[in-house]
Order: structure tokens, then C-alpha cells, then sequence
């Protein structure tokens, strides 16, 4: 074999052998990665479950994947009770994801990158998240904020979250239309490779998407998008929005806010009667739909306690692999990813008051629904990366054997074959990179402060509660807003805690 064959073939085993080792998800999907990990979050170990992500950091920080792992350490530890902690983590991310935003040469080294990831797969691109993950994660910080004791600091969180929101719809078109440059620039780039060979190269979704499996995904996602909600337009961050507003005693943008939400959970019998009683102080007149709604008899900004259940298992991505047929390729196979959901493990609250008086939540937030919205408009362009990595592969692929026949080698040629068909097996993955420790559903209830500064949570399922889930919350009067947080991913956990506004 000649001395540059052998150095190419030491050098492909020794980036082989570094990114397996090292938990790559260029080889390693996310979904494997986190499994031991959603394992122990699933069944409340919370502990072990951050043990577990802290190693992942060790060898990820600074990567391209640091992100991911810190939205989801930040939830772990906010879970846990670990504030501080959360928060650190949430703010690492959150400079991760501005400093990636802010670079003046994005649009370059994106195109660049969509190059180079074709050589790989779509985990060499750098995970920025979901446009709605940003707005959870100012979420996130809100609630650090204001179980620290630091409303004013919860208040800068809300605006921001706010700002998130009004800008999100067209950040997501943006990065859309950047994906774009990238798959052009990275099909261009497979056409010249391939020119010599006299075929086409370029894929586009049109083609891509009549692909049976690809389609069930589609259809999927389509199923569970809730059409009442506004484009990127989250009703929890909103509702938190409003409950903001209230604490500074602005009826007229908390009005706003559930006016927005009423357009998005019409059925919602907390937002409804929000709705009129801030419409009633605001000096606004009461829609005729809701002309036989009562008000709260209660203060909205003062003496209220505000229930918010954190119920089930938000949707993850999964690997899919399935067989194509593709320009200059014809048969081959790749794996994309898909989102998979979860069943809740309870149906709703019931929230127990000191007098006797027995409140249920309602869903105000389908998180499955916002997390397909958005993915859906971004699946075109990941099932097309994919496409064109396929083919980048198979490009050079096929000049390595070519190169190694024509010199007349028969060992170049055998190892030709196995050395690409290792490296396209491997580098075969999916990029299923995502914040899985988001919950399903946000439910919420509101209620006057009990007497007794007391009250009882239990879960229900249909219409009966779940024997031994009971747990009791004391509350405190002098604090102006009670916010009293559950969590619940299985019928394994079920934690309350309570936090103010002062």
C-alpha cells in the first residue's frame, strides 16, 4: 500500500476513534445520549440525572452541543430545587445562543457549514434550538428569579421573554431562509464533485416529500399543531406575561395579553373570566361572547394564588431510517429525525382551599402543538440536508474505489469499499438534538389567598383523583403574588413548591 494511503487511512481511524470516544452525536444521535439520563429524570432522580449531564458537559463544553446540554441541566437543577444552579446554566445558554446570533459573518459561515456538514451529517452544524426555546428558556429564568426572593429580577426576565416573542416569527423565517442559502451552497457544491460523472446531484423537498414515511411525519406533526395559536406564539409565556403585568398593577397590558390568550385557549374558563374582570378595571367594554361571564371577586394583583401544573412529557425527537431513491445515488438509505409524544400521566389538578373550595387547572398550553408548529416549518429543510449529505457521501464514495481501481490495486480497492462503507455507516445519524425535559401540558387555576394560607393538591385522572398523590403547599399572605409551581413527567413524580412576588 502506498505511504499516502496508509497516513489517509490512519487519519479517517483516528477521527473515527476520537469522535466515537467522545460521544459525538456526528456518530452518537442525542436521543441515545440522553437516554440513561431521561431515565433517571422519568422516574424523579434528579441527582443522578444532573451527575449524568455534568459528564456529557465536561467533554461538550464549547462545543456545538453545549447548548442542548444546558437547557437541559438548567431544568434538571430547577427541578431539583438547585436555583443558583438553574439559573447559571440558563444564563450560559443564553449567552451560547446570543453569541451565535450575533455574529456579523453568520450568513458565511453558515453556508460554509451546510458544506461541510455534508460531508457528515446535520449534527456537525452547531444546535441552536427552537425559535420556542428561547422564549422557555427567559421562561426558565423568571422562575429562578422569583424563587431567589428577586421579583425585580423575574420583572427583567418577563420583558425579555416578552421581546422573544414579538420577534420570533420572523427569526424563524430568517433562519429558514439561511437553511436555504446553506442547501444551495451544499447542492452546488455535490453538482461540481459530481460533474465529472455526467449525472445530476441536487435534491429538493418537493421530490423528497412524497416519500411514504417522510409523509406520516409530516402528517403527524400537522395533527397535533393547534391552529388557534398564533405563529411562534406561546400561551404560556403569555399568561406569564399577564401575571407580570398584573404584579405592576397595568390592567391595561395585562389585558392585552389575555386578550391575546382568549384568541388562542378560547375555552379556558381562567382566561375568560381574566379577561373580563381586567376589561371591567381597564374601563374596556366586555365582548358580547363573554357578556355572561363573571369576573373574579377577588384582586388580580394582590392576594391571589396562581396555580401553574407542569403536566407529562414533552414531545423528543427519535431516529428514523428509510430507503430512497436519489439523483446519481439511485438506491440508498439515510435516518432523519422525527418527533415522538408522550402520554400524560394525569388528566389535571385539583386544587383544595382552606374553606372547602375545590378548584380545578385547565390547559392553557399544549407544548406538543408549539414544538410541531415550528418543526414542521423546519422539517423541508432538514429532510433535504439530509438528502444532500446522502449524496456528498456517496460522491466520494464512489472516487475513492474509482481512484482505487484505476491505479489497479486490489487491496487499495477492498479497502476503498470497506473504509466508505464504515464511514457512511457510522456518519448515518440523525440529528435528534433537542430540550426534552419540557413538559407536555401547562395547566393553570387561580384562587383567593385561603384563610388558613393553605392549600391541597391532588391529581386526577378522569374524573377521579389519584389515592396517596395528595401534597399540601403553605402559602403566605404577605407576599403580594403566590405562584405555586407543580411537576409531573410520570406517575412516579409529583412535586409542588411555591414562590412571590413581593
Amino acid at each position: 500500500m502506498a505511504p499516502h494511503s496508509r497516513k489517509h487511512i490512519f487519519g479517517l481511524s483516528f477521527l473515527l476513534s476520537t469522535l466515537i470516544f467522545t460521544g459525538c452525536s456526528s456518530i452518537f444521535d442525542a436521543r441515545k445520549q440522553k437516554k440513561d439520563i431521561m431515565s433517571n429524570y422519568i422516574a424523579g432522580n434528579y441527582q443522578e440525572a444532573i451527575k449524568l449531564t455534568d459528564e456529557k458537559l465536561k467533554n461538550r463544553e464549547g462545543s456545538g452541543d453545549e447548548l442542548m446540554w444546558r437547557l437541559e441541566e438548567g431544568t434538571l437543577k430547577f427541578d431539583e430545587s438547585n436555583y443558583g444552579g438553574s439559573l447559571s446554566d440558563f444564563e450560559k445558554a443564553e449567552l451560547i445562543a446570543t453569541d451565535f446570533d450575533n455574529r456579523a459573518d453568520a450568513n458565511i459561515r453558515r453556508a460554509g457549514a451546510e458544506v461541510g456538514s455534508a460531508m457528515t451529517n446535520p449534527n456537525a452544524l452547531p444546535y441552536r434550538g427552537l425559535n420556542s426555546d428561547r422564549i422557555m428558556l427567559q421562561a426558565y429564568k423568571f422562575f429562578d428569579y422569583a424563587t431567589r426572593g428577586n421579583s425585580s429580577g423575574a420583572m427583567v426576565e418577563l420583558r425579555r421573554m416578552r421581546e422573544r416573542q414579538k420577534i420570533a416569527e420572523q427569526e424563524l423565517q430568517d433562519e429558514i431562509a439561511k437553511e436555504q442559502e446553506g442547501i444551495v451552497a451544499a447542492n452546488r457544491e455535490n453538482a461540481q464533485k459530481s460533474q465529472s460523472q455526467g449525472r445530476p446531484s441536487s435534491v429538493y423537498f418537493a421530490t423528497l416529500g412524497s416519500n411514504g414515511r417522510i409523509s406520516q411525519s409530516i402528517n403527524e406533526m400537522n395533527a397535533k399543531i393547534n391552529k388557534t395559536y398564533s405563529a411562534c406564539m406561546n400561551p404560556f409565556a403569555v399568561y406569564l406575561s399577564a401575571i407580570g403585568y398584573l404584579y405592576e398593577n397595568n390592567f391595561g397590558e395585562a389585558l392585552v395579553d389575555f386578550r391575546r390568550l382568549f384568541e388562542m385557549v378560547p375555552e379556558n374558563s381562567f382566561v375568560r373570566r381574566d379577561f373580563t374582570t381586567c376589561s371591567s378595571i381597564a374601563g374596556f367594554e366586555i365582548p358580547e361572547t363573554l357578556k355572561d361571564v363573571k369576573p373574579f371577586d377577588f384582586p388580580l394583583e394582590t392576594g391571589t394564588v396562581y396555580v401553574i401544573f407542569a403536566n407529562g412529557r414533552g414531545a423528543a425527537l427519535k431516529q428514523v431510517k428509510i430507503d430512497l431513491i436519489l439523483p446519481f445515488v439511485g438506491y440508498t438509505g439515510f435516518a432523519y429525525p422525527e418527533l415522538e409524544y408522550f402520554p400524560s400521566p394525569y388528566d389535571r389538578l385539583m386544587v383544595t382551599a382552606g374553606n372547602g373550595e375545590v378548584v380545578p387547572t385547565e390547559t392553557v398550553a399544549d407544548m406538543d402543538a408549539i414544538i410541531s408548529q415550528e418543526y414542521s416549518q423546519r422539517l423541508p429543510g432538514i429532510i433535504t440536508r439530509i438528502a444532500i449529505s446522502t449524496i456528498a457521501k456517496e460522491v466520494a464514495s464512489a472516487a475513492a474505489v474509482y481512484a482505487a481501481r484505476k491505479a489497479k490495486n486490489g487491496w487499495a480497492t477492498a479497502g476503498a469499499y470497506v473504509a466508505t462503507g464504515i464511514y457512511k455507516y457510522l456518519f448515518n445519524t440523525a440529528d435528534t438534538r433537542c430540550w426534552e425535559t419540557l413538559p407536555k401540558y401547562y395547566q393553570i387555576c387561580q384562587l383567593k389567598m385561603p384563610e388558613n394560607e393553605t392549600v391541597q393538591l391532588t391529581p386526577c385522572i378522569g374524573n377521579y383523583t389519584v389515592p396517596g398523590k395528595t401534597i399540601q403547599i403553605r402559602l403566605d399572605k404577605n407576599k403580594k403574588i403566590n405562584i405555586i409551581y407543580v411537576k409531573s413527567q410520570s406517575p412516579d413524580v409529583f412535586l409542588g413548591k411555591v414562590f412571590f412576588l413581593n
